[in-house]
């Protein structure tokens, strides 16, 4: 019976929802102490009992299978009451929650919500609920940007644009723009723009590096191109994707000659250019002309001498590339940047006097 009356429940059409709240009905009747049995919970177990009862309340509180339409949220308030170690007691106070957003007396909520926020103060959605709350009656503000403050210091890493809405709500029933502008203005929604851009790039190296799902992994490095089209790292990763992918004509498109000739007095662009390309093998005539120019920027950088010889290197000129990691290693500071610039050096030299057969 207590299956059956699961199954009803899952469907959301009047005539389930009447019949899942009789075999609910039935259930109490025949097992009132909750001794015949558990159910699955998530990863929790609760008695058909205690299933039925917030089945019963949830459907009286929302007025579904038959009960009273008036929405009565006094059974899951009895159910908090009766079961306050219930495994099912989050879920219980999150439907009263849905249900005081937007009913009862402001009284009523505001208590049910004090409640609330006291037994779940470090969940920002809990908190945010309140604030909608407080949104909708347009008071107590006060307390209300007090809660969206506890949210801020919760999802600092992560600011949810509807967390930040609800605070911009608070300033502007206040009559302060500026701040509802700073909190949830253009700069704000600019950046959450900029860290989906890199979050797609990211979803994309990742399947194209398991050579799974690589129409999506396309489609999303499109799509960052087109949310931040401004930014080196954007375009450098996305052009390497796209090689991974197979479409060099693409990866040019996005990060090829055209790309760079904008970018002729800028040393860190030039840099990035040269050295993507000759970790590709790909595009090196023009990432060749991209190294020249790093060095006639920088020529007292070793990093700009050790990119040419890179370059080079790529090209299969050793002579070239030998001379230009010389140069590198003149200019060098650091002890690990001239190890590895010993290094380069010796097996450059190694292929100019031994070269393949």
């Amino acid at each position: 019976m207590f299956k059956l009356a699961q199954k009803y429940d899952s469907r959301y059409t009047p005539e389930a929802q009447q019949k899942a709240v009789k075999l609910f009905q039935e259930v109490l009747s025949l097992d009132p102490k909750g001794e015949k049995g558990t159910t699955d919970y998530g990863e929790d177990k609760v008695t058909y009992t205690e299933y039925a009862e917030y089945s019963l309340a949830e459907a009286a509180m929302f007025g579904r299978g038959g009960l009273p339409e008036s929405r009565d949220p006094g059974p899951m308030k009895a159910f908090i009451q009766k079961y306050p170690q219930s495994k099912m007691l989050q879920g219980a106070y999150s439907s009263l929650s849905s249900y005081y957003q937007f009913s009862g007396s402001k009284e009523e909520a505001q208590a049910f919500f004090e409640e609330y926020v006291a037994k779940y103060p470090d969940d920002a959605l809990v908190l945010n609920s309140y604030i909608t709350r407080i949104i909708r009656d347009k008071e107590p503000l006060d307390r209300g940007l007090e809660l969206a403050k506890k949210v801020n210091e919760l999802t600092k890493y992560n600011p949810l644009p509807r967390f930040r809405r609800s605070e911009a709500q608070l300033y502007a029933l206040k009559g302060d723009w500026e701040k509802a502008d700073e909190i949830y203005g253009q700069r704000f929604m600019e950046s959450r723009k900029n860290n989906l851009a890199f979050d797609l790039i990211d979803y994309a190296r990742f399947w194209v590096e398991q050579n799974r799902n690589l129409e999506s992994a396309e489609a999303m490095t499109d799509l960052a191109l087109r949310l931040d089209p401004e930014t080196s790292y954007i375009r450098y990763s996305a052009a390497g994707i796209l090689v991974r992918l197979k479409k060099e004509d693409k990866a040019l498109a996005v990060f090829g000659p055209d790309y760079i000739k904008a970018k002729l007095n800028d040393s860190s662009a030039l840099a990035t250019y040269a050295s993507f390309w000759a970790g590709q093998d790909k595009n090196l005539e023009s990432a060749l002309e991209a190294a020249q120019k790093l060095v006639d920027l920088s020529p007292l950088a070793s990093r700009s001498w050790m990119i040419l010889g890179s370059v080079y290197r790529s090209l299969k000129n050793f002579p070239e590339a030998l001379k230009a990691f010389e140069k590198a290693l003149q200019l060098a500071k650091q002890d690990w940047e001239k190890q590895n610039l010993q290094k380069l050096i010796e097996s450059l030299q190694k292929q100019i006097k031994e070269p393949a057969k």
